[in-house]
């Protein structure tokens, strides 16, 4: 990539405030899909088809997206290279490396991570049990909710200079003691987004398909290298 390369992002609106915040560049758009997708991953690659057969005069076309759970498979860039991050979910990018993500699972395994963009997309678990609530009653949301976070072990708030967690905190101790989990604040890092951002895909970090080349099982691999993260 080039200073004069024409750069395309789709990415997951949880990250809007990371990415924006690291994107100086004029030649650079990014385009951003409603969070809502992760939960129904089989629509996931229609909708991201689509952005990329919208997009015109980009020299590449960059996913904010890892792995996640299959959500991109199917997916490519008939004209340009397409690039995606070496990670099975976003965790890896809000913590700046695989490195740093995988300390922390190994630390505690069981971890639920929340952001400033989880909270205002209300996909925290207090949103969802709202969400469950209207769908199925509260008595059967609380004991969906008991059972999808029986393994945990705690809440972590991941902090990374975009916002203030003053304002968020309370939400997710709220969470926390809710699920009746531990609660931590844990600093993120910026850095994986710069160089999503900045075209320094080092292929250590990212993977780059060739025009055509379709995101298959065997790139999915590659991508794979991080623990499930249940975000």
């Amino acid at each position: 990539m080039t200073e004069s390369s024409r750069t395309l992002i789709i990415a997951c609106a949880v990250m809007k405030d990371e990415l924006l915040a690291v994107n100086h560049a004029p030649n650079i758009q990014i385009e951003f899909l409603e969070q809502a997708l992760h939960r129904t991953p089989a629509k996931m690659p229609g909708a991201i088809q689509e952005k990329i057969h919208q997009a015109d005069g980009y020299d590449y076309i960059v996913l904010g997206y890892g792995s996640c759970g299959n959500g991109i498979a199917g997916v490519r860039a008939e004209k340009r290279p397409l690039v995606i991050p070496k990670a099975h979910d976003c965790i890896t990018l809000l913590f700046g490396s695989l490195q740093a993500h995988l300390k922390e699972h190994e630390k505690v395994p069981g971890t639920y991570y929340l952001t400033k963009g989880w909270i205002e997309e209300a996909k925290d678990p207090l949103g969802v049990l709202e969400e469950y609530t209207q769908r199925y009653g509260r008595k059967t949301a609380e004991w969906v909710l008991e059972q999808e976070f029986k393994n945990y072990k705690r809440i972590v708030l991941v902090t990374n200079g975009t916002f203030d967690p003053a304002k968020y905190r309370s939400r997710a101790r709220a969470n926390a003691e809710f699920l009746g989990l531990a609660y931590e604040e844990i600093p993120g890092s910026l850095a994986f987004f710069e160089k999503l951002v900045q075209g320094r895909w080092d292929n250590s970090e990212f993977v780059i398909l060739k025009p055509g080349e379709e995101v298959t099982q065997q790139v999915f691999l590659s991508l794979i290298g991080c623990p499930s993260s249940p975000a």
